[in-house]
């Protein structure tokens, strides 16, 4: 793995930590995602290195389905390519995904999603319709476009999305 020093990447405030590269799947990047949940205001230098909270993995597309460009399994982002990192909406509703994993613990949270996923799909029949509709990734579009919205947001916003 080859380190370098911390070093701002694009305007989503994600501090790039050191690069690898896997063969089979991809490229992983290194990343804090979420230093400004943790240190408000902090210049990225002074963030020490055992306080690393997100990950990111460059796949071979082959390995994501067609229609999903990125997945967030905290701590990790997996994207579909390069040209993700570019996509601040995208980075956006991913980060959202971190700070409502981190909030529930993790665990739980995927327990919450795919029993709330499950429940929508059996009612609309529909998968996009039912993906659409879960209370976290309401949220996630609803504010994925507002690079200021997890400076502002309160613990459990996603609740008020469910209905």
């Amino acid at each position: 793995m080859t380190t370098t020093a911390f070093a701002a990447v694009a305007s989503f405030e994600m501090i790039l930590c050191g690069k690898a590269t896997i063969s089979l799947w991809g490229e992983v990047i290194i990343a804090v995602f979420e230093f400004d949940f943790l240190f408000k205001k902090t210049h990225p230098s002074k963030i020490p290195k055992s306080y690393l909270v997100g990950v990111i993995i460059i796949v071979k597309p082959a390995i994501l389905r067609k229609n999903i460009r990125a997945i967030t399994l905290w701590p990790i982002v997996i994207v579909r390519d390069k040209a993700c990192l570019q996509n601040s909406v995208l980075l956006q509703h991913e980060r959202i995904h971190l700070r409502q994993q981190l909030e529930l613990l993790v665990i739980p949270f995927y327990i919450w999603y795919l029993i709330e996923f499950a429940i929508r799909w059996m009612f609309s029949g529909n998968w996009d319709k039912a993906y659409r509709n879960i209370s976290f990734e309401r949220e996630a579009y609803q504010h994925e476009r507002d690079p200021d919205y997890l400076q502002s947001r309160s613990w459990g916003e996603f609740l008020k999305y469910i209905d």
